[in-house]
């Protein structure tokens, strides 16, 4: 099985970049001599047989690169976390534009997770690589606390995303049995959630603390806006059609559209669900003539699913619009403006939120978005709105994901406001 899944990792290896791993194999620590491209110094191979396997794909990216470093510097010259951060996005940015198109996800970590120490940025030093998280570290931090603090995350993290490349576990729908979950009152966190499922497969391929942390992710949208109905005191009225909006919705949500079955059957008194996904770059697209589609059946309770790929303002000025019971936003950017523009981009659909005048749900990945996205619904507002709840959510994911700056890790729906409603 072993062997199976480092085949799948191979057939899908441009889905996954370390710096400290040869890009095709994905090996990488004692043993493994890595060459960097002569060209670029972005990307390692272990050998020749990989670097020309990749040289096609890699060929107009490392031109663009040298391109761009001809009149942009990428020394590190001591620059705050956050001010080295901007530089590499500004890198990554300039050497889209030279190319004429988006990076791929694999490319874009080329510059967000270059080769160099994950505490001071020196690219120059003298760098090793460690055999558990497989980041990099000078002299001065590999044995450092800091790095000691965050390792067993970014090896959760590593090893997580390789599980996802290979693709050999069965589609986590069927490897838990909702009908375990009797009392969801008893539960006050995800782990404690999880744990109680008692199913979780120990036979599986996949090691324990990869497939919990993976559970969580599947699981963290529903058992979020659930957690907030009980903080809420919401009950459901019976043989309703209870209606979610989830705005800003984006790929992550399209992609985990199948756990809102535990919403539905953790609400007793509902027997048919909807979840309207609104938000601006859907890839599904909603066609009322295929509603048969977006319709799933569990015994005497329906979950329907609606995908609307514009603003939330646009959806609710739509002949398409359905009054919600609740709405939701995961993990959202609350920006008023675009970047060096005055053109708007979440005032209008907030205050279309506001006239819906029913619960309010936002999640964020980080603190500082978290202070940053309330104080700006209050400026767009006009008004310092009351919150029943704000904070750590005891339902976000525990499946870290890798981040360039200060936090290094970010977990989805880590912090959690709830709004009675935005009217108040």
């Amino acid at each position: 099985m072993e062997s199976e899944a480092r085949n799948q990792i191979y057939n899908n290896y441009n889905k996954l970049f370390y710096a400290t791993m040869c890009h095709v194999c994905k090996r990488f620590g004692d043993g493994v001599s890595l060459k960097r491209c002569s060209n670029c110094k972005m990307i390692s191979y272990c050998g020749q047989e990989h670097q020309k396997h990749h040289w096609k794909q890699h060929k107009p990216l490392c031109k663009a690169i040298q391109d761009v470093l001809r009149d942009y510097s990428m020394d590190y010259r001591g620059e705050t976390t956050d001010e080295w951060a901007d530089k590499k996005l500004t890198f990554a940015q300039l050497v889209s534009a030279r190319l004429g198109r988006h990076l791929n996800a694999d490319e874009t970590n080329m510059f967000l997770f270059p080769k160099e120490c994950l505490i001071c940025h020196e690219w120059n030093k003298s760098l090793e690589s460690c055999q558990k998280c497989a980041a990099s570290f000078c002299q001065n931090h590999k044995d450092g606390i800091e790095h000691k603090d965050i390792c067993a995350l970014l090896e959760l993290g590593r090893r997580s995303d390789f599980s996802a490349v290979a693709e050999l576990n069965s589609p986590l729908e069927l490897l838990f049995d909702l009908k375990r979950v009797s009392d969801a009152s008893t539960f006050n966190n995800m782990k404690d959630f999880v744990n109680a499922l008692g199913n979780i497969k120990t036979d599986s391929e996949m090691p324990y603390d990869i497939l919990a942390a993976k559970y969580s992710l599947y699981l963290t949208r529903p058992l979020t806006l659930f957690h907030a109905m009980r903080l809420l005191n919401y009950v459901p009225k019976s043989n309703k059609v209870l209606v979610v909006h989830v705005v800003g919705a984006s790929y992550a949500e399209e992609a985990t559209f199948l756990p809102w079955r535990l919403l539905l059957q953790l609400m007793e008194t509902v027997t048919s669900l909807m979840i309207v996904m609104i938000g601006p770059g859907l890839k599904n697209k909603w066609d009322p003539s295929r509603t048969n589609d977006n319709l799933l059946i569990f015994g005497n309770k329906s979950l329907f699913f609606e995908y609307h790929d514009v603003s939330y303002e646009n959806y609710v000025r739509s002949s398409s619009f359905v009054k919600p019971d609740l709405i939701v936003g995961f993990n959202l950017s609350i920006e008023e403006h675009e970047l060096e523009s005055d053109k708007k981009i979440w005032s209008s659909s907030i205050h279309a939120v506001a006239k819906q005048n029913c619960p309010f749900v936002l999640t964020f990945f980080f603190l500082r978005d978290f202070e940053e996205g309330t104080n700006k619904m209050n400026t767009i507002l006009g008004k310092e709105v009351d919150h029943l709840y704000s904070g750590k959510n005891p339902f976000a994911s525990f499946r870290p994901h890798r981040v360039f700056g200060l936090e290094r890790v970010y977990y989805d729906n880590q912090y959690v406001v709830i709004y009675q409603c935005l009217c108040s």
